[in-house]
């Protein structure tokens, strides 16, 4: 238990930093999930939708 306490202490930057980069874009992922939901549904970007475009609603 020791061990691995001390590896931990030792190497905490090689832990936290991938484990904050897999996070935020996970927390990236949703936001622009949301801001998709919300730019459908605004009237500020409705518009007709050309025939190759597809729509990005839920």
């Amino acid at each position: 238990m020791m061990n691995l306490l001390k590896i931990v202490c030792d190497h905490w930057v090689h832990i936290l930093v991938p484990v904050g980069f897999v996070l935020g874009c996970y927390l990236d992922r949703k936001n622009d999930e949301k801001l998709i939901a919300f730019q459908n549904k605004s009237l500020l970007y409705k518009r007709q939708l050309r025939p190759s475009e597809e729509v990005t609603r839920k």
